[in-house]
């Protein structure tokens, strides 16, 4: 059983006006026809997308469906026709033709305008005085023919759109990016009257100061990730439908060469040697794939834009806005904090719950992680800050929590020494020590991560091991508060506090905190939220209406 109770000042619903916008004048959404008439600037000419894009979506429709190709040329060998490849060539050529002549978009004084489909038709509205973003993409066929995808963001409203209703357009000549964007984002200073004419044009400006830029060595990180791994799977599963193909791969000389030579170092050195090769493979296809998503990364701050640009085949370019900034998160696997590496992810309103806007600074050296965080948030005490540990029993709770895959493991080998007999004694010899050393190892480690500081108007916390993060979050940014125990966390007088956030994830929790400081906490980062309960624990009738009180 679990007891939580949430206490907000808006109501039963965490929400606030920075997390919904409207989808007429005040964001992005399809609009009629009716609605659209008074938007349309008469003195604006109505454009097209660059004529390449007849060149460049077929190509990228044709490459997603290579996978289908290889695989119906392969069944279809023996085959003297293939028109099942013609039809579908021809199919995606056309969908090509008609999304240009369907596609026209206006820039308008107060309204941008753009119209699409050509079956289903779609037209999207975007005040101009609401546009937080303007992001470019482009892969590898864009850059050859000059022309970017760019799509345009309004902020909160952005997250729950699907594609027919985003402001995007693919694509458009590459010349035109920069003065589009610059022309698209000239009304700052009327958003924000505090700025002068200097620092409009210093926000506007085409070049910004480099925060961060990728380094080859950082490659040296993507090892110790799982994306190696994701990678080989989707080649081996790929090889494996084509059955001979498969075999060919199996059969090369210095594959067989390496597993006869790991069978015959016996057990459990030959598992152990094929994990390790199986291993150093996936290390092989994780720096290939980090050095193709990350390479050319670079953070560029530019007034109140943060731009972050990566990749080499597909190349981004995102502007996030810091005025929707509520904290950081520092992601500090214990993979990656061995080498001394770590990840920075922004906690934004604009996103998809359980999405992050964009990665701040991908896998890098620790250092360059807090340097990068301190410069986000202008302040280095939430990046340096010592916490503070927690009682004894929450540091009992992450031994025993810990150490229950380990009672998994031993199970299962302990079934296959069964199923298997004395020639498998070995294992137990050898696995379930190790298993316990390292699941032992595991848990002291979320030991050392648990914790948790108060700074003034900043809520620091962190947990965790195998997904070790340090999060810093604005009082600002929080809308609610939630006090959880399970029957374990009441008899060890612990509970776990989630902030409630419009931003990033929506919950950052402070896990296993001494249960009689729960609410000081929340009382401590919004003053006043705690009024609402009387010393009975049940809500005080004198409360306004309009504070919202939720027991779940």
């Amino acid at each position: 059983m679990t007891d939580a109770v949430r206490v907000d000042g808006s109501g039963d619903v965490a929400e606030t006006p920075e997390s919904t916008e409207a989808t007429d004048d005040t964001g992005a959404g399809r609009a009629d026809e009716a609605d659209v008439a008074g938007k349309i600037d008469p003195g604006a000419p109505w454009e097209r997308l660059s004529w390449r894009m007849l060149l460049v979506d077929p190509l990228g429709s044709l490459t997603r469906l290579l996978p289908l190709f290889l695989i119906s040329l392969w069944l279809g060998s023996n085959r003297s026709n293939y028109w099942f490849e013609f039809i579908v060539i021809s199919l995606v050529v056309l969908a090509g033709v008609l999304r240009w002549l369907s596609t026209s978009y206006q820039i308008g004084r107060t309204h941008i305008i753009l119209k699409k489909g050509f079956f289903s038709r779609h037209v999207v509205t975007v005040a101009r005085n609401r546009i937080r973003s303007v992001d470019t993409e482009s892969d590898l066929f864009h850059r050859v023919m000059r022309v970017s995808i760019v799509e345009v963001g309004t902020g909160r409203a952005d997250s729950g759109k699907s594609d027919a209703e985003r402001f995007r357009l693919n694509a458009i000549d590459t010349a035109l990016v920069e003065p589009l964007r610059d022309e698209l984002l000239a009304h700052r200073r009327a958003l924000d009257p505090t700025l002068s004419e200097e620092d409009e044009a210093q926000w506007g400006s085409k070049y910004g100061e480099d925060i961060a830029r990728w380094r080859i060595t950082w490659a040296r990180f993507a090892p110790f990730s799982f994306i190696g791994f994701g990678v080989l799977l989707s080649l081996w599963l790929i090889t494996w439908q084509m059955g001979d193909m498969h075999d060919r791969v199996m059969d090369l000389a210095v594959v067989q060469g390496t597993v006869s030579w790991l069978d015959s170092l016996g057990q459990p050195w030959a598992v152990v040697g094929k994990g390790v090769a199986i291993w150093m493979v996936a290390g092989v296809l994780a720096v290939i794939t980090y050095a193709i998503r990350y390479g050319k990364y670079a953070l560029t701050e530019r007034g109140e834009l943060l731009y972050v640009q990566n990749g080499i085949l597909r190349r981004k370019h995102q502007a996030l806005d810091k005025a929707r900034l509520r904290g950081v998160e520092i992601r500090l696997p214990v993979y990656l904090r061995i080498l001394g590496g770590g990840r920075l992810e922004p906690i934004m309103t604009g996103t998809k719950k359980g999405a992050t806007a964009s990665t701040l600074l991908p896998q890098a050296p620790i250092k360059d992680v807090r340097r990068v965080a301190i410069r986000i948030l202008g302040d280095e005490t939430p990046v340096t800050v010592p916490l503070r540990r927690h009682p004894w029993k929450a540091a009992r709770r992450r031994i025993t929590r810990g150490l229950m895959p380990f009672w998994v493991v031993a199970g299962l080998i302990i079934l296959v020494r069964i199923d298997s007999g004395p020639s498998a004694d070995i294992w137990v010899r050898w696995a379930i020590p190790a298993a316990l050393v390292f699941f032992l190892a595991l848990s002291i480690d979320r030991i050392r991560m648990l914790g948790h500081v108060l700074l003034p108007d900043t809520l620091v916390s962190s947990h965790g091991s195998w997904a070790a993060k340090r999060t810093v979050i604005e009082a600002d940014g929080i809308i609610g508060w939630t006090v959880t125990q399970s029957v374990f966390q009441r008899s060890a007088r612990v509970a776990t506090v989630s902030a409630a956030t419009p931003a990033g994830n929506g919950v950052y929790s402070v896990m296993d905190m001494d249960a009689d400081e729960a609410w000081a906490l929340a009382e401590a980062l919004t003053p006043g939220i705690t009024d609402v309960w009387n010393h009975d624990g049940v809500a005080d009738e004198r409360v306004s209406p309009s504070m919202g009180v939720r027991r779940q």
